[in-house]
């Protein structure tokens, strides 16, 4: 056989190779990703044991009332959410994180009231009365929250609103933030700042951080319906111009700390506040007076430096 021949038959093994090992990489990651996307949705008896094994809940938040409104989503789904009205002047809008619902937020229920807001707290989509085929890590949850928020803003007129966030909850505020004017603050908390902050629990090293998300930004896209660069909370948190608090416990191993750190790069001018030793989302458990007393003063605090 020529030469030319051989060489011919191993570049075409070669790129085959490599085309098969491209659908195996590609079939792995879409089966990885639909876990997290795609998760057995919790039902509210479970949501409310975890949150007492390993939160805070009291059986006696269930007893407050609310209205419950829903209505259909841009994206073509019921969203559902529940708006506290206690009488206030202001409205603080908070957001759950991955695979939960409104019951996770109850916990902080207390502590806005004591500060003067009402609260309003929406299911995402794929989480408790809610619909939707995926969670999208803030991609598509983000354009059910600015939704909301304009509801809310013609409910109640005058109103100032506020955004809080817990984990993936965070990284949506801040999405919406950065696109919606005339917010009264916004607190992240535990959020990460983006997919490859995310993968800072499985590679330490940036260079395969970088990878894998490139790797999971066409498996996401053509699988799964949203662009990952639509949940990058980093580039988001320069455009928000509301006052900003970022906290974070230096031992959550789910979403690592190094991701408040980069959004305190983001976001120089934002308040800061780390706890030690709580895990992911606990925080308000371990460091009751802290965390209260930070999200109560930092707007204040704020208005003062601005002056």
């Amino acid at each position: 056989m020529a030469p030319g021949y051989i060489i011919l038959i191993a570049i075409s093994i070669a790129i085959g190779a490599a085309l098969v090992a491209a659908l195996v990489v590609f079939a792995f990651l879409a089966i990885v990703l639909k876990r997290l996307v795609r998760p057995l949705k919790r039902s509210e008896a479970e949501l409310i044991a975890n949150e007492k094994e390993n939160k805070v809940f009291s059986d006696e938040w269930l007893k407050i009332p609310y209205k419950e409104w829903t209505r259909t989503s841009r994206y073509g789904y019921n969203v559902t959410g529940y708006m506290y009205d206690f009488g206030f002047g202001r409205i603080m809008v908070c957001l759950h994180g991955h695979n939960s619902s409104h019951i996770s937020q109850l916990k902080y229920m207390d502590m806005f009231r004591a500060m003067g807001y009402d609260v309003f707290i929406p299911d995402h989509r794929r989480s408790g009365k809610s619909g939707g085929d995926t969670i999208t890590f803030g991609a598509k949850e983000s354009g059910d929250v600015e939704d909301w928020i304009q509801v809310l803003r013609e409910k109640y007129p005058g109103r100032e609103i506020s955004l809080f966030g817990e984990s993936m909850g965070a990284a949506t505020a801040i999405l919406v933030a950065s696109k919606t004017s005339g917010l009264g603050s916004l607190i992240e908390y535990c959020g990460y700042a983006n997919f490859e902050g995310l993968l800072t629990r499985y590679f330490k090293s940036e260079r395969l951080r970088k990878a894998a998300a490139r790797l999971i930004k066409p498996v996401a896209k053509h699988i799964y319906g949203f662009d990952p660069d639509d949940c990058d909370a980093l580039k988001a948190i320069k455009k928000v111009d509301c006052p900003v608090l970022i906290m974070h416990s230096k031992a959550d191993r789910t979403v690592t700390y190094q991701n408040a750190l980069m959004l305190k790069t983001g976001k120089p001018d934002a308040a800061f506040l780390s706890f030690e030793n709580s895990r992911h989302a606990c925080s308000l458990k371990y460091y009751p007076e802290e965390f209260t007393a930070a999200v109560r003063d930092f707007p204040a605090l704020a208005e003062e430096e601005k002056r």
